[in-house]
C-alpha cells in the first residue's frame, strides 16, 4: 500500500464537508481531468473508491442522471478505468453554471472553496512521498489553465511552490515539509498529518545529530592536524637552534605543545592562563622562526 493511497483513503472515508467544499472538490476533480464538455461530462478515474465518492457527491449536488461503466486498460500494467458520465439533460446547464462560480478569483478569498478545490486536485492528480524518503507533494494535471490556477493559489497562500512539465503533464509541486503538512491539514488528512509531523521531527533531529557529530569530528581533525604541524615546526627548531634558545614565552608554549599534542588552542591557553588569541600569536611567532630557518638552511617543509 503506497503512502499516497493511505492519505487519499483517509480523505475519501472522511465526511462532514460543507456543500461549498463538496462543489469546489468536485470542480477540482472534473477540471483536473478535463471531463466537462459543452453537452456532456465524461470523467475517467482509476480508483474505485474515488469513483464512488465522485458519483455520490455529483448525484447529490447536480441531481443529474448519471451513467457508470468501466473498461480495462493495459497501459503501465492492467488496471480498471471507471467512467462516470452525464449527457445534456434538465439541470445540466445549471450545474455547469454552478461550477463557474467555483473558478478563478471566485475561490481565492474563500477558505472552504480553496480547501475543497485543492482536495479535489489532490484526490484526482496528487502524489505524496512518505517523509522517511523525501519531502515531496506532486500534482500531475492535464490542463495547463487549472495547473496555473493551483500554482497561483498556493503562491498566494505563501507556499514554496514550483511548476514544470513532466510526462506530458503539468506538474505543480511542493518540496518543503512545512508547506506539505499545511496542505495535509487543509485537505482533511489529520491522521496522516500527525504521522508526517512526527516522522519529520525525528528525521530533522537525526540530521541535526549527524551534523553536530560531523562538526565535532571536523573540529577534532582540525585540532589534531594543527597540533601535528606545530610539533613538526617545534622539533625542527629544536634540531637547528635548540628550543632553549627561544624566548621564555615561546619556549613555554613549545614544551606545552610537545606534552599536549592533541589539545586545542583554547585548552592550551587555559593551562597557562592566557587568552586563545594570545597563544595563537605565540604559535604564529614560532611558525615565523621555523620559516626563517627553512630559508636560512635552504630546505623545504617536511610533509
Amino acid at each position: 500500500m503506497s503512502y499516497t493511497y493511505q492519505v487519499k483513503n483517509e480523505i475519501i472515508k472522511k465526511g462532514g464537508y460543507s456543500k461549498k467544499e463538496k462543489i469546489a472538490e468536485l470542480r477540482g476533480i472534473l477540471d483536473a481531468k478535463e471531463a466537462v464538455f459543452e453537452n456532456h461530462i465524461e470523467l475517467k478515474l482509476e480508483s474505485i473508491e474515488l469513483a464512488n465518492r465522485v458519483y455520490r457527491v455529483l448525484k447529490e449536488i447536480s441531481g443529474l442522471n448519471l451513467n457508470v461503466k468501466y473498461s480495462t486498460s493495459k497501459n503501465f500494467g492492467e488496471h480498471n478505468i471507471y467512467i462516470i458520465g452525464a449527457v445534456n439533460q434538465k439541470g445540466f446547464k445549471e450545474f455547469l453554471k454552478l461550477l463557474d462560480d467555483y473558478r478563478g478569483e471566485k475561490i481565492k478569498d474563500d477558505e472552504q472553496k480553496t480547501a475543497g478545490f485543492i482536495r479535489g486536485l489532490f484526490l484526482s492528480t496528487g502524489y505524496i512521498k512518505t517523509p522517511e524518503k523525501e519531502y515531496a507533494l506532486d500534482f500531475f494535471i492535464d490542463g495547463e489553465k487549472i495547473a496555473d490556477e493551483l500554482f497561483d493559489i498556493l503562491s498566494n497562500l505563501g507556499k514554496k511552490v514550483s511548476k514544470t512539465k513532466k510526462r506530458n503533464k503539468n506538474l505543480v509541486y511542493l518540496r518543503n515539509s512545512e508547506d506539505i503538512m499545511d496542505l495535509l491539514v487543509m485537505i482533511g488528512s489529520m491522521k496522516e498529518f500527525y504521522k508526517y509531523e512526527e516522522t519529520t521531527m525525528m528525521k530533522d533531529l537525526k540530521n541535526k545529530t549527524i551534523r553536530e557529530m560531523n562538526w565535532e569530528v571536523a573540529n577534532e581533525t582540525k585540532t589534531l592536524n594543527t597540533g601535528i604541524r606545530q610539533i613538526k615546526q617545534i622539533n625542527y627548531i629544536g634540531e637547528k637552534i635548540g628550543i632553549n634558545n627561544l624566548t621564555p614565552v615561546l619556549e613555554e608554549v613549545a614544551f606545552l605543545r610537545l606534552h599536549n599534542p592533541e589539545s586545542s588552542l583554547q585548552e592550551l591557553a587555559e593551562m597557562i592562563g592566557i587568552s586563545k588569541s594570545g597563544i595563537r600569536n605565540r604559535f604564529r611567532r614560532i611558525e615565523e622562526i621555523y620559516n626563517q630557518l627553512l630559508e636560512e638552511y635552504g630546505e623545504q617543509p617536511k610533509e
